[in-house]
Order: C-alpha cells, then sequence, then structure tokens
C-alpha cells in the first residue's frame, strides 16, 4: 500500500528515485515505465506531478547541479585570500560529496542557446557565484556576480581534471581555483 505523501514531497520522493536513472542513461533511453516503476507510482502520477518526461528530466537535473548551501564558518575576520581559499575549499567538498553525479550533469553545460537545460545551468551558475560572493564577503554586484559565473566553466572542468581524469591533485584544483577567484572577483572594474 503506498503512503499519502503532500505534493511537494511527492514531487521530491520522485526526483530522488528517478535521479539515477537519468545519471546513468542518456533522457532517451528511460522509459516513463522505468521512472514511475523506480519512484513507486502510476505512470500517471509523472505526468500529474510534471507533465511531461522531460520536465521531470529538468527538475533532476536542476537539483543535481545547484550548489547546496550548507553552512560555511563565518570567514569575515579572515583577509581576503583566505576567505577565498576557504570557499574554494567548500567548493571542492561539495563536488567530491556530490562526485561523479554532479561532473556529469554540470558538464551538460555544452549547451548553446536557450534550451531548458541551459537555462538550467545558467541558473546553477548565477547561484553558485552569489554564494560565493556572500561566503567571501563582496557585494552582490552586477559586475562580480558576470565575473564568478564567467569561470563556472573552469570550476567544472577543474573538478573534472580532479575528480575523473585524476590530473590535478586537489591541492592543485584549489590552487587553480582559489588564484583564478582572486583575479576576478578583485580586479578593478572600468565604468
Amino acid at each position: 500500500m503506498r503512503s499519502r505523501l503532500e505534493p511537494d514531497a511527492r514531487r521530491l520522493q520522485i526526483i530522488e528515485a528517478v535521479r539515477p536513472l537519468y545519471l546513468e542513461r542518456p533522457f532517451n533511453d528511460v522509459s516513463t515505465a522505468e521512472l514511475a516503476a523506480a519512484a513507486g507510482v502510476a505512470r500517471g502520477l509523472i505526468n500529474h506531478y510534471f507533465g511531461s518526461k522531460r520536465e521531470l528530466y529538468v527538475e533532476v537535473m536542476r537539483s543535481s547541479i545547484r550548489m547546496p548551501e550548507s553552512e560555511l564558518p563565518d570567514l569575515s575576520a579572515l583577509p581576503l585570500p583566505e576567505r577565498v581559499r576557504r570557499t574554494m575549499d567548500w567548493i571542492l567538498e561539495a563536488a567530491e560529496t556530490y562526485g561523479q553525479a554532479w561532473i556529469s550533469v554540470s558538464g551538460a553545460a555544452n549547451l548553446h542557446g536557450d534550451s531548458d537545460l541551459q537555462v538550467v545551468v545558467d541558473e546553477a551558475d548565477d547561484h553558485a557565484a552569489r554564494l560565493t560572493l556572500d561566503a567571501i564577503g563582496l557585494p552582490d554586484d552586477p559586475r562580480l556576480v558576470a565575473r564568478l559565473r564567467a569561470i563556472a566553466p573552469l570550476v567544472k572542468s577543474v573538478c573534472r581534471e580532479w575528480l575523473v581524469r585524476e590530473t590535478l591533485t586537489r591541492a592543485e584544483a584549489l590552487d587553480l581555483l582559489t588564484d583564478t577567484v582572486l583575479i576576478f572577483a578583485t580586479k578593478e572594474t572600468s565604468s
């Protein structure tokens, strides 16, 4: 007997249950019947809660690439270079925790134009830029946000080199990201 869940709880339960299918196989290789079976729901509930298989896929991708908002200790007493280093360490820790799933999904950013997945990737990059600015104690200034969004592909590539290809050590990844963020976040902008 299935338990009755509130709509938000049921949506989350379905997303969590089908995530492994979408992380293991391409979108077109996963049927709605498989999704429903993995979630333990009737096929009609997939459409009821998400509208379509594609919308469910987009929601799985959105929840898979958005940086978690775990607590970062107060770094305000530290000099900027140390705040940046600790924040980049925090990001690497999140990448390590979410591992291959995060890398696979965030790497889906080889998209162009206004596709629904590109919108999800762009939202996640914007969110990560704002979290980073907040963590290092810099203002949520549109130019700074833009600068940090611009290095999001580098962060993903560095994590792939470290976690997948093993061509960088964690220390090298940390140094590279720290140096890059310091350059992008502190260089004077011309008005």
